[in-house]
């Protein structure tokens, strides 16, 4: 970051920082809601040492930050779990309030013209998680299906976008946590529980027990 984007920074009234590490670009932004101030994109192969990297470029332990949003996924568990808490961390730290939603959200905004829009990502097991948007709009919420009937999803859309390579007939996109500055505070598509968990929907695998 240049001496001018700090002093930029430096120099506001408290703002927001967002963080999205659902998928392998991770990204943070700082801003005002509707105003993206500074955003950094980050890949390698340690998520929590890209993450605080760019906090530190962004010169976090003296920016004045009033909210702290993260995406839940659906994707890459542990790097989520890694954001969530920096998040919990950094908010508690600056007494900001905690927000949190879907990272699907983001992929809406990138595609607000779409009338039916499927996000989709892995979700191991043979199968994976779609969440669908109309005109940036949510109309249903994360599900989980088998990934075997993903043909039969991306023929009834008109547009399906992945971060992964899932097969044909994906556009590949990654959420960014600059997106998430750009929907309303009052929105419904944020949570404000203090603790957080990332978007599981599977109870625990269980093993059945064998006879000695």
């Amino acid at each position: 970051m240049t001496r001018l984007d700090e002093d930029r920074l430096l120099s506001r009234a408290p703002m927001i920082l967002a963080l999205e590490m659902s998928s392998s670009s991770g990204s943070v932004a700082v801003g005002e809601p509707g105003r993206i101030i500074v955003a950094r994109t980050f890949s390698g192969v340690s998520p929590s040492a890209a993450l605080f990297s760019s906090l530190q470029d962004l010169g976090l332990p003296a920016l004045r930050i009033h909210t702290v949003i993260v995406g839940l996924g659906p994707g890459s568990f542990s790097s989520i779990r890694v954001s969530i808490a920096a998040a919990q961390a950094i908010a508690f730290s600056k007494g900001a309030r905690l927000r949190s939603l879907c990272s699907a959200w983001s992929l809406a905004l990138q595609f607000p013209d779409i009338g039916r829009l499927g996000v989709f990502a892995d979700a191991r097991r043979g199968e994976l998680y779609g969440t669908l948007f109309s005109f940036g709009r949510l109309t249903r919420s994360t599900f989980v299906f088998a990934k075997r009937e993903l043909a039969t999803w991306i023929r009834n859309l008109d547009l399906a976008v992945a971060s992964e390579d899932l097969g044909p007939g994906l556009h590949r996109a990654f959420p960014r946590a600059e997106d998430f500055l750009r929907i309303p505070e009052e929105d419904p598509a944020f949570s404000d529980e203090p603790f957080p968990e990332p978007i599981y929907l599977r109870g625990p695998v269980s093993v059945p027990a064998t006879a000695f």
